[in-house]
């Protein structure tokens, strides 16, 4: 089990590590996804400033943490390549994720809405980081840690070796 909590924190660490990089004003409402990504409820135009990735944001399915999984490895060697920064931060006191314009574009070219991609992203590092702490939902977390419903802590677990793997394909980014 310390090998499988030591790996969900190397996954957390991998999936977070992607550095700072504030979201220009407008450029998360201007992507436009597919429909299958469009369930999102979308942020109103020139309000960038005041959205959060998480609000109004349902749970994470399934067959979507698997397509963020077959993405993640290509992001994360775009990011490093590219000397782009991504990660949790807090906004107003709630948890939130940053993230560049030309990360929301890559994304986007990739079919992915980014207030979506990093909205997943930022719930399942920290269903990581539950499932690292013995399942325990009720433990001290981060602020910077969104919440996670039952459901996508069940996924974490379920894809636990698939979302290990995506992560640790490309080294973490140092600056």
């Amino acid at each position: 089990m310390n090998k499988i909590s030591s790996l969900c924190g190397v996954f957390a660490a991998l999936v977070l590590a992607l550095p700072l990089v504030v979201v220009a004003p407008g450029m998360a409402e201007a992507a436009q996804a597919p429909a299958a990504k469009k369930k999102a409820e979308q942020p109103a135009p020139g309000s960038s400033a005041n959205v959060n990735v998480y609000e109004k944001q349902p749970p994470v399915t399934d067959k979507e943490l698997l397509d963020f999984l077959e993405l993640l490895p290509q992001f994360r060697a775009w990011a490093k390549g590219n000397n782009e920064e991504a990660h949790p931060i807090m906004r107003n006191n709630k948890a939130d994720f940053l993230y560049s314009p030309n990360a929301a574009a890559w994304v986007q070219a990739h079919n992915w809405n980014p207030v979506r991609f990093f909205c997943v992203m930022g719930r399942m590092a920290a269903a990581l980081s539950i499932v690292e702490e013995g399942n325990d939902m009720s433990g001290a977390r981060s602020k910077d840690m969104p919440e996670v419903s039952e459901g996508e802590l069940a996924l974490a677990r379920r894809h636990l070796g698939t979302m290990l793997k995506a992560g640790g394909d490309v080294p973490p980014i140092n600056k």
